[in-house]
């Protein structure tokens, strides 16, 4: 993606958390996010998430994504934004513009996902894991993994931890383990 078309994804994850705020706070209808996409942003066919953060202390304040293209990524931006923002059920509602502006907001535009046989295959800090077991399906993104003390093992764990479980449950028969990167981008990278 060119910083044209990060730009432009950055502003339309913040327009539609501020026009849902603008919604939920008055009368008013919502505001349209009437801004054309890019080329690029209407060609690209991936998964999107959105992560919230406090400049100060850079806490995780919400992060909601769609592991593959639901519709168009300019619509699904709009949408994994508001969630993050508005229910993510670890975190309270933002509450204000003022909260908003507060916050960085971080893009992660998701390779296709490949399937994988070990976790000799993963690289920390290059890939995120997701898996598949019981019927549930757990995910960390490549970043997640950075700046930790974590093994692949323990990655991995934790991945397992989003899919409900707190073991090894990618070695569990029937469980299917996939890698994949990001592109990853930020309000402060593109200061």
């Amino acid at each position: 993606m060119t910083t044209q078309g990060r730009q432009w994804l950055l502003q339309r994850a913040r327009s539609a958390i501020e026009a849902q705020l603008v919604q939920e706070r008055s009368s008013q209808e919502r505001p349209e996010l009437d801004t054309p996409a890019p080329s690029e942003v209407r060609r690209a066919k991936c998964g999107v998430f959105v992560s919230l953060h406090t400049r100060e202390g850079n806490d995780l304040r919400g992060c909601v994504g769609y592991l593959h293209r639901r519709r168009s990524l300019d619509r699904d931006v709009v949408a994994v934004a508001q969630q993050a923002a508005f229910t993510d059920h670890r975190f309270a509602s933002i509450a204000s513009a003022e909260e908003l502006s507060a916050m960085d907001i971080e893009i992660s535009l998701l390779s296709p996902f490949e399937i994988i046989d070990s976790e000799n295959q993963i690289v920390l800090g290059i890939h995120g894991a997701c898996v598949e077991v019981d019927g549930r399906t757990g995910l960390l993104l490549p970043q997640v993994a950075e700046g930790r003390t974590w093994s692949v093992e323990d990655f991995l764990i934790h991945v397992c931890g989003k899919a409900g479980r707190r073991d090894a449950c990618w070695r569990q028969p029937g469980a299917i383990l996939y890698r994949f990167t990001a592109e990853v981008f930020d309000d402060r990278s593109l200061r």
